[in-house]
């Protein structure tokens, strides 16, 4: 397509939403983000309502657009960088029934030995590839059948984001993409298709569930009318099928091929490996995926919380950097950050447990908690911080260490989400991890691949692989340091040892 084109990608994430306006090369032209908030009516159950998380998509495509200062004529498609599972529930006249339920809500977890034991864990995890954990939608479900009988029979429609989000702004029709449908742990990854088994395993009727999109930003629909209007877009602007928030980041990320690897570090993270085969992990540790749209398939394992533990670290304990932050125009993660590298590695005996919403990927412990070990009279400011973001590494590394236990090889690692905005974060990583890493350069990869899959949709890009090799950029490389990588491994044997110690006693 060589007239002038723009393509809108929104991530509705899990703690906040993103808009970026792109061109075909990947640029930039205007973007907007809002924060909002997650409900927790009782410990464990995490929630999010209508009205924090969706009215924000809205403003923040106009505002976006508006900052761009871009011709709107010449949007060409829209899609959506989407969470899940975030279990959603509609009667009959398309209206939500209950809050959203958040994939890191605990309250299913009574359900997994159950459905494990019914189904076989070994015969789930070969069909769905997934491990059945806390992440999963099936526990979640089953768990609402039991509660909730009247909403779960009553319900028209049981969905995720990705086809809910779509439906509203104008598809026709409920339709979801195979990472979202992959991600609840319910789809079939070698057919491509809903499990039948698993679905009667929980009593969820296959009519229920959205259509499953094989192809690169399907067109389902339009935005017309007033959402268009309030949303700063053409009327009649193309409603393509995006994904996975992840798949998305990987897609942005360029990780297309087997053997490409990309981690992703936002609210919850993850290192994705591209395989072109879909294999098994022995331990069942790992997820398996098709990587939408691409022909092939990634394994991962994940973090719950990630960056969201820096975020809680932020919102519980730096009061005064952000209203320093406020004053002086700065964002107060760089003052955070500032403070930990005053600390040095290993941050001086303090360890993190960042398992602030259960451990997932390597550990699989819904019981886990977060915990500060190693305090002293001596213990400063700067060491918990520190010791907060080598937390999270150290869980990344947990990640990789998994996946190599498997067979998955790992080389350079391209780094997208929060943590890719600070260079401190980033060398951390590469040191902790041993592992080059490469930083794109757009700091949007979710927007951004949710962006390609609606070119791909509408033609503004022949293939994926033409969306990738036009909008993916590499801006920077961190080298991790032999030394510091010696002095983190100490570091990550105290984590290790710390989390095994607690372990059946206090979680």
């Amino acid at each position: 397509m060589s007239e002038e084109a723009y393509l809108v990608g929104i991530d509705a994430g899990t703690t906040g939403c993103k808009t970026v306006v792109f061109s075909p090369d990947g640029t930039a032209h205007g973007e907007d983000y809002r924060e909002y908030p997650c409900l927790f009516p009782k410990p464990g159950w995490i929630e999010q309502s209508y009205d924090d998380i969706i009215p924000p998509l809205v403003e923040s495509c106009r505002v976006a657009i508006n900052k761009s200062g871009i011709d709107r004529s010449k949007i060409k498609a829209v899609a959506f960088s989407s969470q899940a599972p975030l279990l959603t529930m509609l009667d009959e006249d398309g209206f939500l029934m209950r809050d959203f339920v958040s994939w890191q809500d605990l309250r299913g977890a009574p359900y997994i030995p159950r459905l494990r034991e019914e189904y076989g864990a070994e015969k789930f995890y070969q069909e769905t590839g997934d491990p059945l954990n806390t992440n999963s939608a099936a526990p979640k479900w089953a768990w609402l059948r039991d509660h909730e009988p009247e909403n779960f029979n009553r319900a028209r429609w049981l969905l995720s984001e990705q086809e809910y989000l779509l439906k509203i702004w104008g598809a026709d029709g409920y339709w979801t993409d195979l990472s979202s449908a992959s991600r609840e742990g319910m789809l079939d990854v070698n057919s491509m298709e809903w499990s039948i088994g698993v679905h009667e395993l929980v009593g969820l009727p296959l009519e229920k569930r959205a259509k499953i999109s094989t192809e690169p930003g399907q067109v389902v629909g339009a935005v017309t009318g007033d959402l268009a209007l309030r949303a700063g877009l053409p009327d009649g602007v193309a409603l393509c099928v995006g994904a996975h928030d992840q798949n998305c980041s990987t897609f942005g990320g360029g990780a297309i091929r087997g053997g490409d690897a990309a981690m992703v570090m936002g609210t919850f993270g993850s290192c994705y490996v591209v395989m072109d085969a879909p294999m098994r992990d022995p331990k069942r540790k790992l997820v398996v995926k098709p990587n939408h749209a691409m022909g092939n398939w990634t394994i991962e394992a994940f973090s719950n919380t990630s960056a969201s533990a820096f975020r809680w670290y932020r919102d519980t304990f730096a009061d005064l950097e952000i209203a320093a932050g406020g004053k002086v125009g700065m964002d107060p993660y760089d003052l955070i950050t500032r403070q930990a590298a005053a600390s040095p590695i290993g941050a001086n005996g303090i360890t993190f447990l960042p398992y602030l919403a259960g451990a997932a990927g390597a550990r699989q412990n819904p019981a886990a908690r977060g915990g500060l070990l190693g305090l002293s009279l001596g213990t400063t400011k700067q060491d918990i911080v520190r010791a907060v973001l080598e937390g999270i590494c150290f869980e990344m590394r947990d990640v990789i260490e998994a996946q190599k236990a498997a067979g998955v090889e790992i080389g350079t690692i391209r780094l997208v989400g929060g943590a890719a905005k600070s260079p401190f974060w980033s060398q951390m990583l590469a040191d902790s991890l041993g592992h080059p890493l490469e930083i794109l350069a757009s700091d949007q990869a979710g927007c951004l691949g949710a962006a390609m899959y609606a070119g791909v949709g509408v033609g503004v890009y022949q293939s994926c692989e033409d969306a990738a090799a036009q909008a993916v950029k590499v801006s920077a490389r961190y080298e991790p340091d032999p030394q510091a990588t010696a002095r983190y491994d100490a570091a990550f044997s105290r984590f290790v040892e710390a989390y095994d110690a607690l372990d059946g006693r206090l979680f």
